[in-house]
């Protein structure tokens, strides 16, 4: 068996501890509350260790049997509450979903052949892991709902519920262990363990009194075991020993196991030869290892989940979403603003285009559009004076008609200046130049040929169009006259 150096667990808890914190498990700053609840509460009347921590000052800490004891300004703090190890079972899943409403549709029924009660009377909180699997506790509706009720009477809203296995402090390739109220809280991982009830054999009928529990830092002493029974300390317990069995089967046992709050006497020595893994005590409370503990696993959700707060699985989103936000605003902002730009830049040029057009047409009385109805008046204008016809777009209309006539014509090139449009095309060599300019002409575009150059099998020509020069129009008092002079 491995033996353990004296030192080890110390200088390697702080490493092991940092990259074992998962990552959605995020520390708050600020005043908190801890509560401890214990078993059977709030039944069993058994005092609630609770321990206020303000940023600055000490923490304090107490027991009380109502929690209305705590000081009231202690009670509006954030309040983090620590359930009974026993009434909450830690187990894994893998579901092939991501959806939380299907997840927690789907949780009970994978689960049921774990759980002895009713799977309607149960809660089921999970967390996703890294690698996929879900985390899962599972815990009593009616039990939760006792614990909500006590709490609210008290003033208390608690934003996290986790079981007190999970307060116990763990770190990677280890298994933390702590002794409380006759059971001993195991750690597995992060968000996983068990309870493992104590070795117990008839004694001298003499009531043995244990240390201070796991959870209260060392402040009460812990009730004593019935009359009649001892703790038989020299044999851990069997479910301890069956849960290191089944590691070692699957090659995860653990480097060493961790004791917190063990009794004095102790025998790690004798649990590390019957267990085969090297046992550390440690003298320090659980808080002394973690000032400000995480809830890795939070019971409050669902129906559970307390309204106006942000849910846990939501929370580490939150900063990017708030930066998505802000780009979101600053996007439509920037928009906003050029669409103002924009819209005075159109209404400025809709003023200069009216104007231009009362100036030029004053004869128009009505402008909607100004575009238009300037386009339409210089169309017309150009109509009476006859001049309409040497643009160049009409030229090209009447060119493409004509051309299309003969499909052997191939435009190579076109030249427009001076209101005459010149053409580079191609011919076969059994055509007749004079087909093209014919065509062209009849087009009512007077054609002049520019040159004509002979090559293989083709013919390439120049061509100068120019539109046709429309006839005056008859004055009304001449008239037109027919046949011959008399």
């Amino acid at each position: 068996m491995k033996k353990l150096k004296k030192s080890s667990v110390s200088l390697a808890w702080l490493t092991r501890t940092k990259s074992a914190a998962p990552p959605s498990a995020a520390r708050a700053t600020g005043d908190r509350l801890d509560l401890v609840l214990p078993r059977g509460w709030p039944e069993s009347g058994s005092p609630v260790f609770w321990r206020w921590c303000r940023r600055g000052d000490k923490p304090q800490s107490g027991q009380v049997t109502d929690l209305r004891q705590v000081p009231e300004a202690v009670r509006g703090a954030r309040a983090c509450v620590w359930t009974p190890a026993g009434d909450t079972v830690l187990t894994s899943a893998t579901l092939p979903t991501r959806s939380p409403r299907k997840i927690t549709q789907a949780l009970p029924f994978a689960l049921e052949d774990r759980l002895l009660g009713d799977p309607e009377s149960l809660h089921f909180a999970y967390r996703v892991e890294s690698d996929g699997s879900l985390s899962v506790a599972v815990t009593a509706r009616e039990r939760l709902r006792r614990w909500e009720d006590a709490l609210a009477q008290a003033g208390i809203k608690p934003v996290a519920l986790c079981p007190a296995t999970l307060l116990v402090p763990w770190a990677l390739d280890c298994w933390s262990l702590a002794f409380a109220e006759g059971e001993v809280l195991v750690r597995t991982g992060s968000a996983s363990g068990f309870v493992a009830p104590l070795s117990l054999r008839p004694g001298s009928g003499q009531a043995q009194t244990l240390p201070p529990t796991a959870m209260d830092g060392g402040s009460a002493g812990r009730e004593a075991i019935p009359t009649g029974i001892n703790v038989e300390a020299d044999l851990p317990p069997p479910l301890l020993a069956a849960a290191l069995e089944d590691a070692a089967r699957v090659q995860k046992t653990p480097e060493y196991l961790v004791v917190f709050n063990a009794p004095s006497d102790f025998p790690a020595e004798s649990w590390s030869a019957q267990l085969q893994v090297p046992v550390r005590v440690e003298q320090a409370s659980v808080w002394d290892k973690q000032e400000d503990p995480s809830a890795p696993l939070n019971l409050l959700q669902g129906q559970f989940e307390q309204k106006g707060q942000i849910s846990g699985t939501l929370r580490p989103y939150f900063p990017a979403a708030v930066m998505l936000l802000i780009w979101m605003l600053g996007n439509i902002g920037f928009d906003l603003g050029d669409w103002w730009k924009l819209r005075r830049q159109h209404q400025e040029y809709t003023r200069e285009m009216t104007n231009l057009l009362m100036t030029s047409f004053p004869e128009t009385k009505t402008v909607l559009d100004p575009a238009a109805q300037m386009q339409r008046s210089i169309d017309a204008l150009l109509a009476r004076s006859g001049k309409q016809e040497r643009d160049l777009l009409p030229m090209l209309s009447k060119t493409a008609t004509a051309l299309r006539a003969d499909p052997r014509v191939r435009l190579r090139g076109l030249r427009y200046a001076d209101h005459s449009l010149t053409l580079e095309i191609s011919w076969p060599a059994t055509g007749s130049p004079d087909a093209v300019k014919t065509a062209l002409e009849a087009g009512g575009l007077r054609t002049e040929m520019l040159s004509l150059t002979p090559r293989a099998g083709e013919v390439d020509g120049r061509l100068r169009l120019k539109p046709v020069a429309a006839q005056p129009a008859a004055s009304p008092s001449t008239g037109l006259r027919t046949g011959s002079p008399s």
